[in-house]
């Protein structure tokens, strides 16, 4: 008996939209009502909190220095200043990616260079790096693309091997690991993003980490309006900074997210492993997650068949009109965009516009019931089977 979809009239999976829960608990709750209450809710030079978190930060990932920021962008702009990229120098970065990657490029007035990526792992393709070098390469914006750990040792012997810096992009990824080590390890510095949907999350904010105390100086310096020396009472500038400030509240928020970052990413796992498990039998591809990583799953992305690369648009609607929840993060590449389209004119990335045509993705969330995740699983079978059944 054929099942007549909702987005054509018929009775929706879900008989209720179905709602993510919320990743805040009882202890967040409880220490932003402590600083409310205390009423110093920010403060120049960085805060008790602020300083609290970015200590935490740097030691759960074995690393010296740590400056917090207002996002994951903010984050990205502070490290590609700090390594003081300059106008027409050249950064690579991966052609599927949200566009703050390739956005903070021109925010130096430099040049991005778009590669395609691994059909695999969907992160930045080492062949196609190498081919991107010229003379004028002066960085790399590395992305952990989903929560996958990208290839950092080939990676890194590249940059050795041309002498170009590497910035890991870990805004998806927090937690994750490549060979048993956590991504933002490898590269020259690396950034974090703490948006509402992100494994950690403050609501909004960001950090950068690294090993190298010129740049972590240079950074806390280009986050609080270029001051020298971090001295507030001097009011002396020596360089174009910004007010990239994390408040107080959300540092804490922070500090406690952090400390269950490990529990909450094998959650994330787990549910990614039920939708796996749930799918199997249909012709849906996922994102590779075999070999010496960690996936960090911030959501878990699958690939619909070459056959419905021209239906995907419909398919997600299809599927959201039974009342659950599946997006496509990211449907376009970088280079399609209007905003890039002007620096790469008759360049071809085959790998990205073929996934970017295909892909869509699960919600992970902790907290997600299997009654939520079975009933997505429905509901994608249920589109799945009425396009079959259209060829």
């Amino acid at each position: 008996m054929t099942v007549k979809l909702a987005i054509f009239g018929g009775n929706p999976i879900s008989s209720k939209k179905l709602t993510k829960p919320s990743p805040i608990g009882k202890q967040e709750i409880g220490v932003v009502t402590k600083i409310m209450e205390k009423g110093i809710l920010s403060r120049a030079g960085r805060g008790v909190n602020v300083k609290n978190f970015e200590k935490r930060f740097a030691q759960f990932h074995g690393l010296r220095y740590a400056v917090s920021t207002t996002s994951g962008t903010t984050a990205l702009h502070t490290a590609i200043a700090a390594l003081n990229i300059k106008e027409n120098d050249e950064v690579l970065v991966p052609d599927l990616t949200f566009v703050s990657s390739a956005s903070v490029i021109l925010q130096q007035k430099a040049v991005p260079v778009f590669v395609d990526i691994d059909p695999k792992t969907f992160c930045i393709d080492t062949i196609d790096l190498e081919k991107k070098i010229t003379k004028r390469t002066k960085a790399i914006i590395i992305v952990h693309l989903y929560g996958h750990p990208a290839e950092m040792n080939k990676i890194k012997k590249i940059a050795k091997k041309y002498n170009f810096k590497i910035i890991e992009d870990c805004a998806q990824a927090v937690g994750a690991k490549y060979k048993g080590r956590y991504v933002g390890t490898f590269g020259d510095i690396a950034c974090f993003s703490f948006y509402q949907t992100k494994n950690l999350t403050c609501g909004e904010g960001g950090m950068v980490i690294t090993n190298n105390k010129k740049l972590f100086c240079n950074c806390c310096s280009i986050v609080d309006h270029g001051l020298v020396n971090g001295n507030i009472l001097e009011y002396d500038y020596d360089r174009l900074g910004y007010n990239y400030h994390l408040s107080e509240i959300q540092a804490a928020i922070g500090i406690e997210q952090l400390k269950k970052l490990k529990n909450m990413n094998r959650r994330r796992k787990a549910n990614a492993d039920k939708y796996r498990k749930l799918l199997k039998d249909t012709n849906l591809e996922f994102q590779n997650d075999s070999g010496d990583i960690e996936h960090a799953y911030y959501v878990l992305t699958a690939l619909l068949p070459e056959n419905f690369k021209n239906d995907r648009d419909w398919f997600v609607d299809a599927v959201r009109s039974e009342r659950v929840e599946i997006n496509k993060i990211y449907p376009n590449p970088l280079h399609k965009t209007k905003l890039f389209s002007s620096f790469h004119k008759n360049k071809k990335y085959p790998v990205t516009s073929d996934i970017t045509s295909r892909l869509f993705n699960f919600y992970t969330t902790p907290g997600i019931t299997n009654e939520y995740i079975e009933l997505t699983c429905r509901a994608v079978k249920k589109v799945l089977d009425y396009l079959s059944r259209s060829i």
